[in-house]
């Protein structure tokens, strides 16, 4: 099978690497991704993680004993020189990678923890009977989002914070 990469992003899995490829399979002229294991095909993730957009490779594939393809070897790079954009093949499209990056995917978990701590203050300021004010609910959401990232030193002493009706026999 002949390919022309697109995007690759090596993913730091701990113990071992993983480089995602997304490529155009210049046989069926459809786009698709995969992914190579540091582990599994060391020649065809190091020629791969080393790949740059533009980049055509000859496959080859072979079912393995599980039943899954498995890129065995890999050759004949072109490479785009260094500077130039890669040419478009006549009526193609440029692609552009769709992965999050380290910081985005970071950015995303903020954005969850701040949600589930007003929806979590919201709830706790509820159980008084009385319909909590906006500053309130941000007041003890910060707090929670500064508990679950560590800050501690930042966390409102429960003093401070809304009485509340003590139905807990403690």
């Amino acid at each position: 099978m002949k390919i022309n990469v697109i995007a690759t992003a090596v993913v730091n899995k701990g113990k071992w690497n993983q480089v995602e490829v997304t490529y155009k399979n210049l046989a069926t002229d459809k786009v698709d991704s995969k992914n190579i294991v540091s582990f599994s095909n060391k020649d065809v993730y190091n020629i791969l993680k080393d790949s740059r957009q533009g980049d055509v490779f000859e496959v080859t594939t072979e079912k393995n004993d599980k039943g899954y393809w498995e890129w065995t070897n890999i050759v004949g790079a072109v490479a785009t020189p260094v500077g130039e954009q890669p040419k478009k093949e006549s009526g193609g499209t440029q692609y552009k990678s769709t992965y999050e990056t380290p910081e985005e995917r970071a950015l995303k978990q903020v954005y969850i923890i701040r949600q589930s701590s007003i929806a979590s203050a919201i709830s706790l300021l509820k159980n008084d009977k009385k319909v909590p004010s906006k500053d309130e609910v941000l007041a003890l959401a910060k707090d929670f989002e500064n508990f679950v990232f560590g800050n501690a030193n930042t966390i409102v002493p429960l003093a401070e914070l809304p009485e509340f009706n003590d139905d807990l026999d403690l």
